[in-house]
C-alpha cells in the first residue's frame, strides 16, 4: 500500500479535469443552535462545488472555474456537534483526506472527527494545547496535512503554546512535538522581528518535492492589534521549505488584498504544480470567503471567486 501522502496525491491523473470541492464553514460564535429538543448544540456547514480545469490550446496555460451544486441536489449538508469548550464548538478549520476518511478539525475543542455519509461526526481524538500537559485546554487546530503515513496537524504559530505540531497515524495514536525553531525559521525568512508575528492556517507537505508549503494568513512587523490586523495584515507570500526548514525560500503569488488572508490551501491530485486555496475575510461582524487556485510558480490559475458572506477554513478535493 503507497503511503497516504501519496495516495491523496496520485489518487488521481493528469487526464482528470473535473473535481468535487468539499469545504467547511468555522463560524465562531454563529455555530450555536437549538435542536428541536431543546438542546444546545454547535452546527458546522460542509458544501460541495464542482472545480473544473481546462488549458488555453494557444499557451497551454490552465484555467480553473468554479461551479456550486446547489443544496437541493447534495451540496450542502449540516453537521452538529454536541461537544464545546468555553460555550464554543463545531468551529472546523481543515480538512484533510486521510486514506479513505475526511477528518476534520475544531479548533476551539482540540476534538478530531471523521465525516460520515456527509452529515456524521464521529469523533476520534481531542487535541490539548502545547504539549498536552500544561492546560486543560483544546489544541487550537488550524492546519493539517498528512507526510507519509502520518497526519501533522499544526496551530497558528503566534504563541509558544501554539508552535506545537501533533502528529497523528492511522489509528490515531497521538505525539506531541515542538516546533518552535521551524516557526522561528518562518519568521526569520519573512524578516519579521520580535515585534511583528506570523500567523499560519494553510500548510502542505509536498511528498513529490520532499517539501514543506506554508501559506501565512496574516504576516506582520508590528504588535498585534486586532482591528488593524482585520484590515491590513493578510498575506500573498508562501513559504517554500525544505524537510528540516533549512532552506525556505519565499514566493509572491497574485496581488495581496489586505483583508483577505489564506485559511487552507490542498495540491491537486495529478497536477502537483497545481494548487487550490481558501481566503477568509474577518473584520468585525463581517465574514467573507474566496477560492482562489494557483500553481507553486506564483501563477493564479483562478482569480478569488466569492463563495459566501460566512467563513470557510477547510477545503478538500474529495
Amino acid at each position: 500500500m503507497p503511503l497516504a501522502d501519496r495516495q491523496r496525491l496520485t489518487r488521481y491523473t493528469s487526464d482528470v479535469d473535473t473535481y468535487t470541492l468539499a469545504i467547511i464553514t468555522d463560524e465562531d460564535h454563529a455555530s450555536q443552535v437549538e435542536l428541536e429538543d431543546g438542546q444546545t448544540a454547535w452546527q458546522s456547514t460542509l458544501r460541495y462545488d464542482r472545480l473544473t480545469r481546462c488549458e488555453d490550446p494557444s499557451t497551454g496555460r490552465a484555467r480553473y472555474t468554479l461551479e456550486e451544486i446547489p443544496a437541493d441536489q447534495g451540496g450542502e449538508h449540516h453537521l452538529i456537534s454536541l461537544i464545546a469548550e468555553g460555550g464554543r464548538g463545531a468551529e472546523f478549520s481543515e480538512l484533510v483526506m486521510f486514506g479513505e476518511r475526511l477528518v476534520t478539525f475544531d479548533d476551539r475543542t482540540g476534538l478530531v472527527c471523521e465525516i460520515r455519509n456527509d452529515n456524521q461526526l464521529v469523533p476520534r481524538h481531542i487535541l490539548m494545547t502545547g504539549s498536552g500537559d500544561e492546560q486543560f485546554k483544546g489544541f487550537k487546530s488550524e492546519w493539517a496535512t498528512l507526510r507519509g503515513d502520518q497526519m501533522i496537524v499544526g496551530s497558528h504559530g503566534k504563541k509558544p503554546q501554539e508552535e506545537w505540531i501533533k502528529v497523528l497515524d492511522r489509528t490515531y495514536t497521538l505525539q506531541s512535538i515542538n516546533w518552535q525553531d521551524n516557526y522561528q525559521r518562518i519568521r526569520d525568512a519573512l524578516g519579521v522581528d520580535a515585534e511583528g508575528y506570523v500567523i499560519h492556517e494553510a500548510a502542505e507537505w509536498h511528498p513529490d518535492r520532499n517539501q514543506w508549503l506554508f501559506f501565512p494568513r496574516k504576516i506582520s512587523n508590528e504588535p498585534f492589534d486586532e482591528p488593524v490586523d482585520e484590515r491590513e495584515k493578510g498575506s500573498n507570500v508562501l513559504i517554500v521549505a525544505d524537510e528540516d526548514f533549512t532552506d525556505i525560500r519565499t514566493l509572491e503569488v497574485g496581488e495581496r488584498v489586505p483583508e483577505r488572508g489564506v485559511s487552507s490551501f490542498k495540491l491537486v491530485p495529478g497536477r502537483p504544480n497545481e494548487c487550490i486555496g481558501l481566503k477568509s475575510v474577518e473584520i468585525g461582524d463581517r465574514t467573507e470567503t474566496y477560492l482562489f487556485c494557483f500553481d507553486l510558480d506564483g501563477n493564479i490559475l483562478q482569480e478569488d471567486t466569492f463563495l459566501g458572506a460566512y467563513k470557510c477554513e477547510g477545503v478538500e478535493i474529495m
